[in-house]
């Protein structure tokens, strides 16, 4: 009885260590989702911005964009500092794709443009130069053969 339960605790316990959250998987030399939203939500609450925060992005990619919408709603997007932290995000998620981003499908900023044009209407174009800027040098490093 007492071996009988104790098999089922210790299979209990192997089940919950391997369903891990699909949030926290990351590839190998990468950073998870739960990171890159962690650093997202730092930059854009603090406007603190770490070498750390920067390589998180530089290795993320267009893993960014997502995470940015997943931490940050319209309003909060809509303020000026909160756009420019944006925009300096962005930028670094982009800065190397081709060498730094590990996953071929975060090199290609598909989720990081509609980002960009959603940004452009709740800020009522007010930023449309600094976004603009910030669409064309993310399109020149993802057309950049590296």
């Amino acid at each position: 009885m007492k071996s009988r339960r104790l098999f089922a605790c210790l299979l209990f316990l192997i089940v919950a260590a391997s369903a891990q959250d699909w949030q926290t998987c990351k590839p190998e030399g990468d950073y998870s989702f739960s990171d890159v939203k962690a650093a997202v939500l730092r930059v854009t609450s603090s406007g603190l911005y770490t070498g750390w925060d920067e390589k998180t992005f530089n290795r993320s990619g267009d893993l960014v964009a997502i995470a940015i919408l997943k931490t940050l709603d319209d309003d909060e997007m809509a303020s000026p500092a909160s756009a420019k932290d944006v925009l300096v995000i962005v930028r670094a998620a982009f800065a190397c794709p081709q060498r730094c981003v590990k996953v071929t499908d975060d090199r290609r900023p598909r989720i990081t443009l509609l980002l960009l044009e959603r940004l452009n209407v709740i800020t009522r174009g007010k930023m449309s130069a600094e976004i603009e800027g910030a669409k064309l040098f993310i399109l020149q490093q993802t057309n950049k053969p590296d």
